[in-house]
């Protein structure tokens, strides 16, 4: 193999760190039999680790190239602020990516409801959150809404709204980048590609690029279930404040439970690959839907003629870390180890 120095130098080195055009192609780890119950079907299973990058989470991508697109076009001159909805990977992307353009002030619209732990970490990373009650029913264009009032807000002097729901450079990212690392790595032998959606850009992206390289490619959508949590997937009711045109570029659409997404988080970190929630949800998609082709004898439909095999790729959005406290909420306790001694400390948590 051939050695890669990966080393970014000189006055722009983060900047060119972060774009994603300039860094070694991302991970594609295939799945163990131990967490691919299709292997004896000979389905192969890759996790795409879009959670390395250098940002550690899939927003990186997106983030980089909404605010690359508007410097190429030449309109950041007087841009000083920058305002998004969103809760976290998005906005504190946008805001690490955008210091290195000259805009230091970031602001995001967040939902009433969003937990301590998210708020410090957009702190962290110096994002001013604008707390909101949104909605009871979903509507982006509603002026109670925080995408409404993101973009509003964009409408004076100097103020910057990407507007990942509907900015085309958010599914152009994966396009540019996301796809064609994928394409290649498999040797363009995939037949199904699976991912969560939120805002739905990895989707479209990805099923834009590669279906126009293999038509027949299956796209399967992996949505929360109603009255389902995962962090930075959405149930059908929520993807109403998405306005792109998601449902063209997928075949099928499967809702996925809390539960189960958090044990397939939990049984991949375990294993080695180290994921969070929304990368559980998205390989519970694909399971499910490689479930029902096997149910109905549909399997073969898809498999490649030459090889005998059916190659599935699924991304990886971000780590378990920022979620690890739900990890106990949401999966049986009977899956971790028991505390010994536990009496004796001293900071044991209440409750």
């Amino acid at each position: 193999m051939e050695k890669q120095l990966n080393v970014f130098e000189g006055q722009d080195a983060v900047k060119k760190f972060l774009d994603p055009g300039q860094n070694v192609y991302l991970p594609l780890v295939e799945l163990p039999a131990t967490i691919n119950p299709f292997a004896k079907d000979n389905v192969r299973i890759y996790a795409k680790l879009m959670n390395m990058m250098p940002l550690g989470n899939v927003k990186a991508a997106p983030a980089f190239n909404m605010i690359k697109d508007k410097y190429l076009r030449g309109e950041m001159a007087g841009m000083n602020k920058i305002v998004e909805n969103s809760s976290g990977n998005t906005v504190s992307s946008i805001a690490l990516v955008a210091r290195h353009f000259g805009i230091n002030d970031v602001q995001s619209y967040v939902p009433a409801e969003i937990s301590w732990h998210k708020l410090m970490m957009l702190l962290f990373f110096g994002v001013e959150p604008i707390v909101n009650v949104e909605p009871q029913n979903p509507d982006a264009s509603d002026p109670d809404s925080g995408v409404s009032k993101a973009k509003k807000d964009a409408m004076q002097d100097g103020v910057f709204n990407p507007g990942q729901y509907d900015n085309d450079a958010n599914p152009k990212a994966h396009e540019k980048w996301t796809a064609p690392q994928i394409w290649e790595q498999t040797a363009g032998k995939i037949d199904i590609f699976c991912a969560g959606l939120g805002t739905t850009g990895t989707i479209i992206g990805n099923s834009r690029y590669l279906k126009d390289k293999k038509p027949a490619l299956r796209v399967v959508g992996a949505m929360r279930a109603p009255d389902n949590y995962v962090p930075g997937v959405r149930t059908e009711k929520l993807l109403k404040l998405v306005g792109f045109n998601w449902r063209k570029h997928v075949d099928k659409i499967e809702p996925v439970e809390t539960a189960l997404s958090y044990r397939l988080s939990l049984e991949m970190s375990r294993g080695g690959i180290i994921v969070g929630p929304s990368s559980g949800l998205a390989l519970a998609g694909l399971l499910q839907y490689l479930e029902s082709l096997k149910a109905t004898n549909r399997l073969d439909d898809i498999r490649n003629k030459k090889t005998g095999e059916i190659v599935c790729v699924f991304p990886c959005p971000d780590g378990p870390l920022p979620y690890i406290d739900e990890y106990f909420k949401y999966v049986d306790r009977a899956e971790f180890p028991s505390i010994q001694n536990e009496e004796l400390l001293l900071n044991k948590p209440h409750g």
